[in-house]
C-alpha cells in the first residue's frame, strides 16, 4: 500500500471516530441519554487508547517522545474539564465558567508541544532546545493567564452585566481572536519546520496531506464560531473540545505516517533512501527491503552466481542472508572504459622500453593492492573477535520470538559495527603517518558512546584539543575503550570520558559499575605504547586515568 493511501486511510479512520461522536451529540439522545455524559464517555475511552498508543508507537529514547505523548494527556485533560463542566459542576456558575475557562490550558498547549517536536526532531546528540526558543511558551502562558482571568477584564469573553446567562449569551473579544491566531500560527509554523525537516524526499513530497486536517479543523473552528454548524434536536452535532482534539491527533498522525516525526516503525525508509543499488529479498527472490535507484531482480538474475554480468557494465554480487539474499549492483562502466583505454595503448605500443615501463607501472599497482589486502586482513583479523560475536546475535535474533531479545542484539549489534568501522578507520590512518590527530580518537570514541547512549547506557564525551597523537596509542587506548564495554555491557550503568590536553595528553575513564577490570594482556599493550595507566575506585564507580605522550608536532 501506498504512502499517501495509508495516511489517507488513517485519516478516514480518525475522522470516522469523530462522526461516531458526533452521533451522542444530535438531540434524540440528548432526551434520553444524558448528552453531555456520553460524548465524554466515548471520548475519554479514545484518548486512554491513544495514550497507550503513543507509548508504543513512540521510542521513550526519543526527545520527541515526551510531548508527543503530552499532546494525548493534554487532550484528556480536556475531555475532563468538559466532563466536569456539565456534571459536578453544571449548577454553579462561577465554578463551571472558570472549568470553562480552563479548556484553554490544554488547547493552547498541544499546538505548542507540536511546534517544539518540530524543532526537536533530527537533533542527533542535544536534546536540548536552545533558550530563544522560550518566548513561544512565555506568549502562551500569558494567554493562558488572560484567559483564566477573564471575569476581571472580559476581553477573551464577554458576558451581560452580572454574568447573566453567560453560557449561551455571551461575545467574543478581541484578545479571543488574537489566541486562536496565535494557535493556528503555531500549528502551521510547526507543519512547515518539520516538512524542511525531513530528509526523506517521497515523505517530503506527500507533505500536503498533513494540510488537509489542518483546514479541516479551521473550518469548523469558524463554522463553530458563526453558529453554522448543523443541529439536529436542537443540538450542535459537533462541539468544539472535540473538534480540537481530533484535529491535533489528526495532524500528528499524518506526520508520523509520513516519517516526519521519528516513530517506532517505518526502518524500511532507511534502506529505502541508500545511495547505492542494493536490496534484500526473501528464499524466493522477492524484494522485502529495496532501494530507491534498485530495479528488482527477475527470476534469471535471481539464480545467477555470485558476481555475474547482468549488463554491458553491470555486475550482480549475491550474498546469502539468515531468511534470504542481498544483492547489490556494481556499474563497471568507468572501469571497463578504463580497461578499454589500457589495451588501446598496449596494442598501440611499438617500442620495447614503453612495453617494460607498462609492465613496472601495473606492477606497482598490484603491489599496493597487495599491501591494501595485507591491512585489511589484518583489520580482519583484529575485530575477528567482534565480528563473531555479531554473527552469534545475529543467528541468536533470528532463532528467537522475543521483541525484546531481538531488540537487544540489533543494539549489540550496532555498537560492535560501531566499533568496527571506526577501528578500521584509525588502522587505515596509521599506515599513512606514525601520528595523527587526536580529533579523529575523539571522533572515533564520541560515535562508539552515541551508540552506548541507543543501547540504553549513558555515555558522554568532554574535551577538546588540536594536537597530535601516536597512532599506535590512538589504536591501543580505542582497543582498550571498547574492551571494558564488551566485558561489562550487562552491568555497565554509564561511561564518562574527559580529554585534557597540557604537555602531555590525559584520558580520564569514569565507569559506573564496572566489575570486570583490564586484563594483563591490555596493560601491558598500554605500557608498549608509552602510556600510563592509573585506576582508582570508589563505591561502584572505577576511574581509569591514561597519560599518553603528545605526537612529534602540535597542530
Amino acid at each position: 500500500m501506498s504512502e499517501i493511501k495509508r495516511t489517507i486511510l488513517r485519516m478516514g479512520f480518525y475522522y470516522l471516530l469523530f462522526a461516531i461522536n458526533s452521533v451522542f451529540c444530535i438531540g434524540f439522545f440528548a432526551n434520553n441519554f444524558f448528552t453531555r455524559n456520553l460524548p465524554t464517555i466515548y471520548l475519554l475511552v479514545l484518548v486512554v487508547c491513544l495514550i497507550f498508543y503513543y507509548c508504543q508507537r513512540v521510542s521513550p529514547k526519543e526527545p520527541t517522545s515526551f510531548l508527543i505523548k503530552s499532546i494525548a494527556w493534554m487532550a484528556l485533560l480536556l475531555i475532563l474539564f468538559r466532563g466536569i463542566k456539565y456534571s459536578a459542576f453544571s449548577n454553579i456558575d462561577i465554578l463551571s465558567r472558570h472549568t470553562w475557562y480552563f479548556y484553554y490550558v490544554p488547547i493552547l498547549l498541544m499546538p505548542l508541544s507540536l511546534f517544539y517536536i518540530s524543532l526537536l526532531v533530527s537533533k542527533k546528540q542535544n536534546t536540548h532546545l536552545s533558550k530563544i526558543w522560550i518566548w513561544p511558551f512565555v506568549l502562551t502562558v500569558v494567554f493562558i493567564v488572560l484567559i483564566l482571568t477573564n471575569d476581571l477584564h472580559q476581553q477573551v469573553f464577554q458576558f451581560q452585566e452580572g454574568f447573566k446567562d453567560w453560557n449561551y449569551n455571551y461575545e467574543h473579544g478581541w484578545l479571543f481572536y488574537l489566541i486562536m491566531v496565535w494557535q493556528y500560527s503555531i500549528y502551521f509554523a510547526a507543519i512547515i519546520i518539520l516538512i524542511i525537516k525531513c530528509r526523506v524526499i517521497s515523505s517530503k513530497k506527500n507533505s500536503w496531506l498533513i494540510l488537509i486536517p489542518a483546514f479541516i479543523g479551521a473550518i469548523l473552528y469558524i463554522l463553530l464560531l458563526i453558529g453554522l454548524v448543523p443541529k439536529i434536536g436542537g443540538s450542535p452535532i459537533i462541539e468544539f473540545p472535540e473538534t480540537h482534539v481530533f484535529t491535533v491527533v489528526i495532524v500528528v498522525e499524518c506526520c508520523m505516517q509520513l516519517g516526519l516525526v521519528p516513530t517506532n516503525n517505518e526502518y524500511g525508509k532507511i534502506f529505502q533512501n541508500l545511495s547505492i543499488s542494493a536490496q534484500i529479498t526473501d528464499k524466493k527472490g522477492k524484494p522485502i527491503f529495496i532501494s530507491s535507484n534498485a530495479t528488482p531482480i527477475n527470476n534469471e538474475q535471481f539464480a545467477l552466481k555470485n558476481g555475474s554480468r547482468i549488463g554491458e557494465h553491470s555486475i550482480l554480487y549475491k550474498m546469502e542472508l539468515p531468511g534470504g539474499y542481498g544483492f547489490w549492483q556494481d556499474d563497471m562502466e568507468e572501469l571497463d572504459r578504463i580497461n578499454e583505454e589500457l589495451l588501446e595503448a598496449k596494442e598501440g605500443l611499438k617500442q620495447e622500453a614503453e612495453l617494460i615501463r607498462l609492465r613496472n607501472e601495473l606492477l606497482v599497482r598490484q603491489t599496493k593492492i597487495a599491501q591494501r589486502t595485507i591491512l585489511y586482513d589484518e583489520i580482519a583479523q583484529c575485530t575477528q573477535r567482534q565480528s563473531q560475536k555479531i554473527s552469534e546475535l545475529a543467528t541468536k535474533a533470528l532463532k528467537s520470538n522475543d521483541p525484546e531479545l531481538k531488540d537487544e542484539c540489533r543494539k549489540e549489534i550496532v555498537l560492535l559495527g560501531a566499533y568496527i568501522k571506526r577501528y578500521a578507520n584509525l588502522t587505515l590512518l596509521s599506515q599513512e603517518n606514525t601520528d595523527i590527530e587526536l580529533g579523529e580518537l575523539k571522533v572515533s570514541i564520541s560515535e562508539l558512546l552515541h551508540y552506548l547512549n541507543y543501547y540504553g547506557i549513558p555515555g558522554e564525551f568532554v574535551g577538546e584539543a588540536k594536537t597530535l597523537i601516536s597512532a599506535k596509542a590512538t589504536l591501543v587506548i580505542f582497543e582498550t575503550l571498547e574492551l571494558i564495554i564488551e566485558n561489562n555491557i550487562q552491568y555497565l550503568k554509564g561511561i564518562f570520558v574527559n580529554l585534557f590536553v597540557d604537555d602531555n595528553i590525559t584520558i580520564k575513564l569514569i565507569v559506573e559499575n564496572m566489575h570486570i577490570s583490564l586484563d594483563k594482556k591490555s596493560i601491558y599493550a598500554l605500557n608498549e605504547a608509552g602510556i600510563t595507566m592509573e585506576t582508582t575506585k570508589e563505591d561502584d564507580i572505577a576511574y581509569l586515568t591514561f597519560n599518553v605522550p603528545k605526537g612529534e608536532k602540535t597542530i
